[in-house]
Formats: structure tokens, sequence, C-alpha cells
């Protein structure tokens, strides 16, 4: 990767959408924002529904074009950027190693190397014996591991993560947030995840930007003064009470 100052630099960033039926005006989803992301921080974005937070990833990941401001991912068009949706997104016709090696694949990497990395990975998310599963026979948690299993296999310069967990169920929720700590603590690749909840945010990262409701705009930048390596029994003590407070005041 080549040497930036950050990983992530916006400065001064809007995104407006054209007008809706029967409206004059450009509807402005997002900004004006400035925030930078240092290499190998974990950021977490918080907000109401509709502030701009999923069209922030979307600007950053190349899918949307910024209507001002400037947005510089370091390394430009070579970057390596990982994207996970709420939905796993699994290519039905493709069997879980080959909805793994995907990346892989379209970077030319020779088949034999690629599937030894896949199968890597499938350990690492504890799905052996799955690797010829396809995904209608996958549970959400299951297809979620799949997913990020096919955005880091890649080592993503930047992994781009939105709402990841929002569509599981709480239980599965808990267990895979603290499976994506634990992915992360051994890697350390440059995280920016979207997410509706104040524990996930505060357990898995560094900083905690908080948006305002439409246009978002940053309202708090906290950092996360929790010690690292996380445990899950992080959540029950006073420091972490205390930013849920903070965090939940910003967001109103």
């Amino acid at each position: 990767m080549a040497m930036c100052a950050a990983v992530v630099q916006v400065e001064d960033l809007t995104v407006q959408f054209p007008p809706a039926a029967g409206e004059e005006n450009n509807l402005q989803a997002l900004g004006p924002v400035s925030f930078a992301v240092q290499p190998q921080e974990f950021v977490a974005v918080l907000g109401p529904s509709g502030s701009g937070k999923s069209t922030l990833l979307r600007v950053l990941a190349g899918l949307l074009p910024p209507s001002t401001g400037r947005v510089q991912v370091c390394g430009g068009s070579t970057a390596q950027v990982g994207l996970v949706f709420q939905q796993a997104n699994l290519m039905p016709w493709r069997n879980v190693l080959q909805n793994i090696t995907l990346p892989l694949e379209l970077r030319g990497v020779p088949q034999a190397e690629a599937q030894r990395l896949g199968r890597e990975w499938i350990e690492v998310i504890g799905l052996q014996g799955f690797e010829s599963a396809w995904p209608r026979e996958l549970s959400g948690g299951m297809a979620q591991r799949v997913a990020l299993a096919r955005a880091l296999i890649q080592n993503p310069d930047l992994l781009l993560l939105d709402e990841p967990f929002g569509a599981l169920d709480a239980l599965t929720r808990e267990r895979l947030a603290a499976e994506l700590l634990t992915l992360w603590q051994a890697r350390r690749n440059t995280v920016l995840m979207v997410t509706h909840s104040i524990s996930e945010a505060l357990l898995l990262s560094d900083r905690v930007l908080v948006f305002t409701s439409r246009p978002g705009r940053i309202s708090l930048d906290l950092p996360v003064t929790l010690p690292r390596p996380r445990q899950e029994e992080m959540r029950y003590t006073a420091t972490f009470g205390e930013m849920a407070r903070a965090l939940r005041a910003a967001i109103g």
C-alpha cells in the first residue's frame, strides 16, 4: 500500500440525490463531513436511519460519486477495498469455497493458490465440512461468515462493513461480533463499520463517529478508551456504561 498520511481522508464531503417526484430541490443525504481513518484503526459509525451512513460507505467503495468535497483512499485505484453488506449477497450458483475465492479469481490468482487460501479461511470462520454447500443451505449467520471471509481473503487495505449483522437474531449477532473482534485483533485491517448498536460499536472500535439526522453530519467523534484485547465482560464495566450514555445522548 502507498505511503499516505491516512488510509481514508474525507474533507467537506456532501452527497445529494435528484429531487423526488413532486419536489423541486435535490435531497441532501450527507454532509458536509470531514474525518480521517488511520492505518489499522477500527472506526464505527452510529446514527439514526437515513442519516447517510450507508451512503458514506458507498462513496468510499467507489460505488457513488461525491457531490462536493474530497474523498481519498490511500492507494487510489490500486487500493484493495472489501465491502460487506447487511445481506450476505452470496452468488447462489457458487458453493461456499467458490464464493470465498471469487475476489482472488478476479485478480487472476492461480486456482490452486486461491483454493488453498479459501480452505484456510473456511477453517478460520469455522465452516469446515461446508466447502461444497450452496448458499441456500446456510443459516443467516453462516452466510455472513462466508461474506466476511470473501472480503478478508484479499487482505483489504480498507474493510467497509455496512450493518453486517443487522439481519441476524440477537444471539447470533453477538456471537459474530465477537468472532469479528477476534479476526480483527489478529490481522488489524483498517475497518469502517456502520452499525445501529451502541454496544457493538464500543466493543469493536477504536473510535465512534455519531451522525446527526439527515443530512448526516458528525455530532461526536468519541475515542473508545477500553483496553485491548477486548473481552465480552467489558460490556458491564463503568467505563463502558459512561461511553454508551455519551453516544446515546449524541444520537438524541
